[in-house]
Parts: structure tokens; sequence; C-alpha cells
């Protein structure tokens, strides 16, 4: 989670809806730190960005590697999982 050193931040005000059980565990999260509400859902709308940013660059990623031919064959793939747990395990197979 990010963190900033002040206890407000001076980003400008968004009005949100929550259900009144999120509405109450954002409160008591907020009192258990000592941090105003505003604070816990700024943090929480980072973190989910963030992540969903990063997603979305590796689904572009992995689009990008299948375009290019840079994937592993079925058959290879196929063949590593059967082979999970069993003595004679295989590696993950390279992808081309």
């Amino acid at each position: 989670m990010a963190v900033t050193d002040t206890k407000m931040s001076k980003g400008q005000p968004v009005s949100v809806r929550l259900t009144p059980t999120l509405n109450e565990q954002v409160g008591a999260l907020a009192a258990a730190l000592d941090r105003p509400k505003s604070w816990i859902i700024e943090q929480a709308v980072e973190d989910y960005v963030a992540l969903q940013t990063w997603h979305l660059a590796a689904i572009d990623e992995g689009i990008k590697a299948a375009e290019d031919g840079r994937v592993a064959s079925h058959e290879d793939v196929e063949a590593w999982v059967r082979s999970w747990g069993s003595p004679a395990e295989r590696p993950a197979p390279k992808c081309g």
C-alpha cells in the first residue's frame, strides 16, 4: 500500500457511494490507523489503480508476445502440466 507522509491529501474532492457495511469497515480501519476515512479510501483507490494498470500492461505484453510468436506450443505445455508431481517432472517449456 502506498503511504504518504501527510495525514490529509491535497487532492481534489470526489464523491463515493459505499455500502453501509463497507462504510463501517472503512471507518473502523480509519480509527485503528488514526487516519481520516478519506485517506483510507485514497490509499485503496491508489492500490486498485496500480494493480489494474499493471494487469492491463501484462495483458498487452502477452498479446504482443503471442503476435511475435514468443509462445510455447500447446503440446509442450500439456506435457509439462501432466508431469507435475511425478518423479519425472519437467521444467517449464521455453517460449519460442
